[in-house]
């Protein structure tokens, strides 16, 4: 069981007062599990909020699931499930999270951005929206269950552009498939700092970059990162606003001075 001093000294060690308040949120449904035994889920957790709320359940010993369609996807849900229920766990999932895909009337006009602004422009709250992975003939988002029937009656449109919605099922082809696009790139950089990255990928200065980091511009695995000498790693995803996302890849070699050659995979 879950004691009180045992949650205090979790939360004590979380500098961040929102992140705070999301770990206490979490930690009060598993300690609802405990005396309930009955089903518990949270919101879509993005990958710094992941990994922080992770470290408090595995510190306390306590078995929750996640939960994801396939390994692009990056917003993703825990949950505490009675063991009597763990072969049901896809159908679980199916009764909390929803797959809607967004059919535009007319092909080939729209963008992520036009996608996630229509979302998330009827006022729902960035918890209960995860991943948005738009195609060039459709776009795919995932939601809370309990927000599905608003979207059906509410997104009528993006960009000016009529569309069509249609519920997934999670566990279908379509749905498994999906994937991001990248386009693959090297590039020869002097060290593995953030801000000499970023300066190569996107062709600013140095002195550009560490201005754009500074004012806080970037997120390193969805955390705000204010520090332009900052190390990335293998699987780093880096987003630099107004400049565009990538994940950081394998370090391919060193050339005669030194410099790294480093793969990028760019979000397309």
């Amino acid at each position: 069981m879950i004691d009180k001093q045992s949650k205090l000294k979790v939360l004590e060690s979380i500098k961040d007062k929102e992140m705070k308040i999301l770990v206490s949120s979490v930690l009060d449904k598993a300690i609802k599990f405990e005396k309930t035994d009955s089903i518990s889920f949270t919101n879509f957790l993005n990958m710094n909020e992941l990994n922080i709320v992770k470290k408090a359940l595995d510190y306390l010993n306590i078995k929750y699931f996640e939960f994801y369609t396939n390994s692009y996807i990056e917003k993703r849900n825990l949950a505490f499930i009675p063991g009597y229920l763990e072969n049901k766990k896809e159908d679980i999932f199916k009764e909390h999270v929803s797959c809607i895909k967004i059919i535009p009337k007319a092909k080939g006009k729209l963008q992520h951005k036009d996608y996630m602004g229509a979302i998330y422009s009827l006022g729902i709250k960035r918890e209960v929206v995860g991943d948005i992975i738009a195609k060039d003939e459709a776009s795919y988002f995932f939601c809370m269950k309990n927000v599905e029937e608003y979207f059906i009656y509410n997104l009528t449109s993006v960009g000016r552009q009529e569309i069509d919605l249609k519920v997934l099922d999670l566990y279908c082809d379509e749905v498994q498939n999906l994937s991001l696009k990248f386009i693959e790139k090297d590039y020869i950089i002097p060290s593995l700092r953030v801000d000499a990255l970023l300066s190569e990928v996107y062709n600013l200065s140095r002195s550009e970059t560490k201005e754009k980091i500074v004012k806080g511009d970037l997120y390193i695995n969805d955390r705000n990162i204010f520090y332009p000498n900052i190390t990335i790693s293998n699987g780093d995803i880096v987003s630099f606003r107004k400049c565009g996302k990538l994940r950081v890849g394998e370090e391919i070699r060193k050339t005669r001075n030194s410099n790294i050659v480093l793969r990028i995979y760019n979000y397309s």
